[in-house]
């Protein structure tokens, strides 16, 4: 991946953060936007100081770009390490939106019947289908809220499971998915990926 190739994946990662931004969401995603776009930049100034330097020393530029080299990867790993944050933040606003927390659970209740799916779902190689199927089996509000909420896509994340097919499934459940909440849901593994392949062809860019 190329000059072109980075700033084009940064393009598109910013076309689908500003169909999204409305809603309690739109701060979170607003950085995300700036992290990403800041890549840009870094990749830009990196550029333009070693030019300079090409021409004012040139004994010194293979020193030069070895440093440059290492404080782009710095900088982006540190920019997409927060963009990431903040689309999680953004994924857990909106999973709070569409899931909705019973008013009267308490933390202890929380706790415990998290502690107890855990521990059923900890079974499976892949739970999704069994949280899926325990979401519509149980009647009781408080797991539906733990399944279908932040909760759920924390230990998603925790045991490395793609979420995109069962968000896809919960969202066609509660008919959440052309919400503003549900577009942010629908849309998370997306913008997961295309933060990775910018990472990935920001350090490949390196190597052109």
């Amino acid at each position: 991946m190329g000059d072109e190739e980075l700033k084009g994946s940064i393009e598109a990662i910013q076309g689908l953060l500003l169909s999204l931004q409305e809603g309690e969401t739109s701060e979170k995603l607003y950085k995300v936007s700036v992290y990403v776009q800041s890549v840009v930049k870094s990749w830009d100034a990196c550029h333009i100081a070693l030019e300079q330097k090409r021409k004012e020393d040139p004994e010194g530029y293979p020193k030069a770009v070895e440093a440059r080299v290492k404080g782009f990867e710095a900088s982006l790993k540190s920019s997409l390490r927060f963009a990431r944050m903040n689309l999680d933040a953004a994924m857990v606003q909106a999973l709070e939106r569409i899931a909705k927390k019973p008013k009267n659970a308490s933390k202890a209740d929380e706790k415990r019947k998290a502690d107890a799916l855990q521990k059923a779902f900890d079974r499976f190689p892949d739970p999704t289908a069994t949280m899926l199927e325990h979401y519509r089996a149980t009647s009781d509000p408080l797991d539906k809220y733990l399944v279908a909420g932040p909760w759920g896509h924390e230990y998603l994340l925790k045991r490395q499971i793609e979420q995109e097919h069962y968000y896809e499934e919960i969202c066609r459940i509660l008919s959440c998915g052309d919400s503003a909440a549900g577009r942010v849901v629908l849309s998370y593994s997306k913008l997961s990926r295309a933060i990775d392949a910018v990472e990935e062809g920001g350090l490949k860019a390196l190597n052109v």
